[in-house]
């Protein structure tokens, strides 16, 4: 799967009071986006990501969904998604704080090439979605903070790089993926189509032609494979490529026509649903660092 991730103010669908999020990207961190954010009644809608999400929890609880297992996650937690694992995302009780990043596939493969001196073949896999460590998680905390203040140099890089390795060492697993074997081929294929082709309409139609199943059949396995409707992978692989566009400055408006939504206002809509902020917002805070 290819294809979902601000002390301005935000605009057109603010966040609520005492609700906050900001990004911001480490480049020598193989373009890594971050996250400090608190929220008390925003939810995230199910989606996934084409990169790692790695991060620990500061104040209050998050409830979401992950592999089938509802997870409580709380102060002292680190939490672990797998690239394309869909899971969402609940404040319960007055809400949490949290702090997160997003490092891509290649760089935790060269990480966990510098842990084993020898090359992977295949991805990292975090076969825990959420491990209560405190020490660990204090220390990715320090380090993240680190990033956000723009420090630059050995003194910010070398923090981050170590809790990495160290959660990977104790955390990860080194085994070959097996992501693509519980894809069937039809699905593949549609996989495929969805991501070459989210900058015009998708019928369903055009679907059933490439995989070469019947429509009722295709939604079934194609949800089985993924855990969403061809429909909700095609809006994540719209909203993963409007972040690469907002990122290099592209307008929320240009963004939204190039990407396959409606309207600003429709884009608008599913990015905060899944980044948790609006794409104005968004490109602010990383094109301000």
């Amino acid at each position: 799967m290819k294809p979902v991730t601000q002390k301005a103010a935000l605009e057109a669908t603010p966040l609520n009071t005492g609700e906050n999020a900001q990004f911001w990207s480490a480049p020598n961190f193989d373009g890594l986006e971050c996250l400090a954010a608190s929220f008390r009644t925003h939810v995230y809608e199910p989606h996934t990501h084409d990169t790692f999400v790695v991060g620990g929890i500061l104040q209050g609880c998050q409830c979401y969904w992950q592999r089938g297992e509802q997870i409580f996650a709380g102060p002292g937690d680190l939490v672990f998604v797998n690239p394309f694992e869909l899971h969402d995302g609940i404040p319960e009780g007055y809400g949490y704080t949290y702090r997160m990043t997003y490092p891509s596939i290649s760089l935790l493969q060269k990480i966990a090439e510098d842990l084993t001196d020898k090359p992977q073949s295949g991805t990292p896999y975090f076969p825990e979605a959420c491990v209560h460590d405190p020490e660990l998680c204090q220390e990715f905390i320090t380090a993240h903070k680190s990033i956000q203040n723009r420090s630059i140099g050995l003194e910010a890089e070398e923090p981050l790089y170590m809790i990495f390795a160290k959660m990977l060492a104790k955390y990860g697993s080194f085994r070959e993926s097996d992501m693509n074997s519980k894809d069937p081929v039809a699905v593949r294929r549609a996989r495929e189509y969805l991501e070459e082709s989210f900058m015009g309409n998708v019928h369903l139609d055009d679907l059933v032609n490439i995989s070469g199943r019947s429509k009722y059949h295709l939604i079934r396995s194609f949800k089985k494979a993924t855990g969403q409707t061809p429909h909700a992978y095609l809006t994540d692989v719209r909203v993963r490529n409007a972040r690469r566009l907002l990122v290099r400055g592209t307008s929320p408006s240009e963004t939204a026509s190039l990407c396959g939504f409606a309207d600003q206002a429709h884009l608008t809509r599913q990015f905060k649903s899944r980044v948790g902020t609006t794409p104005a917002a968004f490109q602010r805070s990383v094109i301000s660092i």
